[in-house]
């Protein structure tokens, strides 16, 4: 009997440390289901090899890449043409940046672009980024793979933290990751992988005021500063001003619930820890801004500032119901990753059914009021207009639709907090919902179907008024069926409550659909080829310092040519230097408007003007008498008695430049010898001879920072040609170097390094004090 006991209550304890150890392990079910997740929507990258990157719009739209299939049977396939900038900027900042740091060299200065110009400055470069600094040690491609897979599943997962932080239930919390994981928003900036990196961060700095109003330990608020460091740096100047923004306004909201202004002094050190952490990055930021052409420029006015007409409110059901560029049918308004509050239908039920908690819990309060300001910023709203008209700082420069970055965090957590509180809202008040949105979705289809105003739009004149009809009506029946389907288990989650898990599975088909449909995926053997005309110039400038240009037309757009680590003047940057733009306007084009923008590009083929500028090479495209591609024709006014035929492919000629000038030269003068020794992107060693009393022009962009040594002495940089470099020589024969050394990057370092020490000396006294 005793061992019939013992036998029993042995097994009683093995049962029970195995039910413990399956609690524990059930403990962690939310992480596994966002890693799941995760792989499933990137499924082509893990099983496939496949790229997140638009290589289909480069190489299938572009010569010289257009001249070959690249395994494809009539060529390659485009699916998105409006996301060119993810191959023209983002990729090759990353790529840069890496390849600096691989050198231990600091990514300061892109000769690539403009004759030169800053790199680390540029913001969206994130030279700095923590994450980032994977790319040294997995490569270009696989490194950008990790940086565009690895938001959706730290925000997602951000976000369960921060909602389990504000005691949401785990289902409600791990549904809120998931929508604002891939909520329009993320999806959309994916492979831009600056604002999806911000996103992760925005939560866990909400989690840290909580934790610090909540215990009243000062120490919570040293982590800010870290925290904001990672947002920094993550590199998007808007969604960091936003994010800073409604970091102020939930503070402050928290504080006056508190009512201690010992808790809003304590703010006070931490703050300024924040910003001199940031000075590395700010300082040089700040000095750019003062150069360049992004205060000046009206690119966005042309597009009313990106703010959305009010008709929008219909891609909140329905994100295609203006087409999708996927598709090749969009005709909605500016560009469509620049409009998108689509966070998901469940994600708009959950805003409704969260106004019947509005009272009740003061969460919902802060972020349906959070929800509703930043739809009247992004929308064309006498608040969204103050924005620009006011010229706001950090904001007024940019597209007014990326608040939508607020509504989607805004969304997110409503639709956490209202699944996990199902059980406080009545069947009648659910009923009432499904009604409101099923009248909502009804008014939609009735004026797509009934009505032309809505339809009419400038973008895609080509497209009839029926067509766009057809793709609107056709657009709506997936939404419909969302609602329909999201309708019927709110019904059935009254009765049953794991219905509620089910969610989250349609809410993933939703979302998912929604990204595959609209971001493109590509074989590697796309990302960034070589062609017999790459390879002919990679072999030129082995041996040689030159710049190319190419005909604005359909062949090597801005500014791919940096990825192959080719120089020209011309570029493609919001942040590019004001004169150099105006210099390259009036000295290459013959432009004397005075009007700069973003894009540098040929209006005409001066052969003296670009050797001027070092321009040796110029591509240009072959068509036949009707205009077709790979005849023997080039553009009419290139003057071929200045451009010489050296290289040609069936659609691509390469033509050297007959007046090409050296990158190095004397000013005025002839005589003596010149050779550039070494040309790295912060320093350039240059030898000379027979050099005494005369003036050496180097070429590249005059910018503040950039220091000149003859024969180890400084000598002042003079600004020459309207923007070159030039020094004076009093020696005969001897070296130059150019150093590029910003006393703004250097004080903003020793600004940065001084509040690290600071913070975490803070963090660490504070934390033992207070948890002893």
């Amino acid at each position: 009997m005793i061992r019939l006991v013992l036998a029993w209550a042995k097994e009683w304890q093995r049962r029970t440390l195995s039910q413990i150890e399956m609690k524990k392990k059930l403990k962690y079910w939310p992480f596994l289901v966002f890693t799941i997740a995760c792989l499933i929507y990137y499924w082509r990258v893990f099983l496939k090899g496949d790229v997140p990157f638009p290589g289909d719009l480069m190489v299938g739209a572009y010569l010289p890449w257009l001249e070959n299939k690249w395994g494809f049977p009539t060529g390659v396939p485009v699916k998105n043409p409006l996301i060119s900038d993810i191959f023209s900027q983002f990729y090759m900042w990353k790529s840069l940046v890496a390849e600096s740091w691989r050198h231990l060299q600091i990514p300061l200065w892109n000769p690539f672009s403009y004759s030169g110009y800053p790199l680390m400055a540029n913001f969206h470069s994130g030279a700095f980024y923590p994450l980032g600094f994977l790319y040294l040690l997995l490569g270009d491609i696989k490194g950008w793979d990790f940086l565009v897979v690895l938001p959706s599943l730290a925000t997602a997962i951000s976000m369960y933290l921060y909602l389990r932080q504000i005691k949401v239930k785990k289902v409600g919390a791990v549904a809120g990751g998931i929508i604002y994981a891939y909520s329009g928003f993320a999806i959309s900036w994916a492979q831009f992988v600056t604002a999806a990196h911000a996103m992760i961060w925005m939560p866990l700095i909400f989690i840290v005021l909580e934790k610090f109003f909540d215990s009243k330990r000062t120490y919570y608020l040293y982590y800010l500063p870290l925290i904001f460091f990672l947002l920094i740096t993550s590199g998007h100047f808007q969604i960091m001003v936003y994010i800073t923004v409604l970091t102020v306004v939930y503070f402050v909201w928290k504080w006056m619930e508190a009512k201690d202004y010992k808790l809003f002094l304590a703010t006070i050190i931490p703050g300024l820890l924040t910003l001199g952490l940031a000075a590395f990055q700010m300082l040089p930021t700040l000095e750019l801004t003062k150069y360049g052409l992004r205060s000046v420029e009206n690119y966005i006015s042309g597009y009313n500032y990106g703010l959305l007409p009010i008709k929008y409110l219909t891609t909140l059901i329905a994100p295609d119901y203006f087409g999708n560029p996927a598709t090749g049918n969009f005709f909605g308004v500016f560009n469509y990753h620049e409009a998108i509050f689509y966070t998901g239908v469940l994600a708009v039920f959950c805003f409704v059914l969260s106004l019947f908690l509005f009272k009740t819990n003061k969460y919902v309060r802060f972020f349906v009021l959070a929800a509703v300001i930043a739809f009247l910023f992004g929308f064309d709203t006498p608040l969204g207009k103050a924005v620009y008209t006011l010229n706001v700082p950090g904001l007024s420069t940019s597209a007014a639709g990326r608040v939508a970055v607020i509504f989607s965090m805004s969304l997110a957590v409503l639709s956490g907090i209202v699944l996990s509180n199902l059980e406080k809202i009545s069947l009648k008040k659910i009923l009432l919902t499904i009604g409101v949105i099923g009248l909502a979705y009804s008014a939609i289809y009735y004026l797509a179907r009934f009505t032309d105003g809505i339809l009419l739009s400038p973008n895609n004149p080509s497209m009839l008024l029926a067509q766009r009809r057809a793709v609107t009506l056709r657009n709506l029946l997936l939404p419909g069926a969302f609602v329909g389907l999201y309708s019927l288990i709110f019904l059935l989650a009254k009765k049953w409550k794991g219905m509620t898990g089910l969610l989250i599975v349609v809410v993933c088909l939703e979302m998912f659909r929604f990204g595959w449909k609209y971001i493109p995926f590509v074989p590697e053997r796309i990302v960034y080829p070589d062609t017999p005309v790459i390879t002919f110039l990679k072999e030129k400038a082995k041996t040689d310092v030159f710049r190319i240009d190419r005909e604005r037309a359909e062949i090597m757009p801005p500014a791919t040519w940096m990825q192959y680590r080719f120089m020209s003047p011309s570029g493609y940057d919001p942040m590019a230097i004001k004169d150099y733009a105006e210099s390259y306007q009036e000295r290459i084009n013959g432009n004397l408007s005075g009007l700069v923008g973003r894009y540098s590009e040929l209006e005409r083929y001066d052969a003296i003007a670009l050797g001027d500028f070092n321009v040796k090479y110029l591509l240009t495209v072959k068509r036949d008498s009707v205009g077709k591609l790979g005849g023997n024709n080039i553009n009419y006014s290139i003057d071929q008695k200045r451009w010489k035929k050296v290289y040609e492919s069936e659609a691509t000629a390469v033509l050297e430049n007959l007046d090409y000038q050296p990158r190095a030269r004397y000013l005025g003068e002839t005589g003596g010898e010149i050779k550039i020794t070494s040309y790295t992107p912060n320093m350039i060693k240059i030898t000379y001879s027979d050099g005494a009393n005369k003036t050496l022009l180097l070429a590249d962009t005059w910018y503040p920072g950039w220091k000149a040594y003859v024969n180890n002495k400084e000598v002042d940089i003079e600004k020459c040609d309207g923007i070159f470099r030039c020094i004076k020589l009093a020696d005969k024969e001897g070296e130059v170097i150019f150093d590029y050394q910003p006393a703004s990057f250097w004080l903003g370092l020793k600004i940065s390094l001084v509040s690290a020490l600071l913070t975490l000396i803070a963090l660490f006294r504070t934390r033992n004090h207070q948890t002893n």
